[in-house]
């Protein structure tokens, strides 16, 4: 059975934000999409989209090929899904779909980026990266949900540990 917590971190999970949306908790949705989505868009601007791409290949065997980034930028959702995709069509001789966009670039393009960009490439990677990781924080925070109590039971829990003294006047000072 999907719980209403599981359905706002799956949500979470395919666009930055939307899980608090679900949620009602339009302030968190607008600050974690604007924050993650914005990171990985600036990410993939600097590495002109070619920096986030999946290839199978087994890291122990091959650990030059291995696209050791890509683990962190699944967690962005959607916008780094196509990737996964690709790079799967790819595994099994298919040809890419959706006009190639995030399949994995020939190498020839991407020392061409290295060159041209320099730094720029590896900034972008990273950013892409963080922008993942840290939705993982937002998938978490949706599926554990809003952080308040009932005013009601705030109070009556308050009252019960902190009672009053007899002279009416509480701890926190007097006239």
């Amino acid at each position: 059975m999907v719980t209403p917590s599981k359905r706002a971190a799956l949500l979470a999970w395919l666009v930055p934000g939307l899980g608090h949306f679900y949620q009602g908790r339009t302030g968190k949705g607008i600050l974690y999409a604007v924050c993650i989505l914005g990171l990985y868009v600036m990410g993939m601007v600097m590495g002109e989209w070619k920096i986030v791409y999946w290839r199978w290949v087994n890291p122990l065997n091959n650990p030059e090929k291995f696209c050791l980034y890509y683990p962190g930028q699944f967690f962005a959702g959607l916008p780094a899904l196509p990737a996964l995709i690709q790079g799967t069509l790819h595994h099994y001789g298919f040809d890419p779909i959706l006009w190639g966009f995030l399949a994995e670039p020939d190498q020839r393009i991407l020392n061409g980026l290295q060159v041209r960009l320099g730094k720029l490439v590896e900034i972008g990677t990273i950013y892409t990266t963080v922008a993942g990781l840290l939705n993982i924080l937002a998938i978490y925070d949706a599926y554990e949900g809003p952080a308040y109590q009932d005013l009601e039971e705030e109070a009556a829990a308050r009252s019960a540990s902190n009672p009053l003294p007899a002279g009416g006047l509480g701890a926190e000072g007097s006239a």
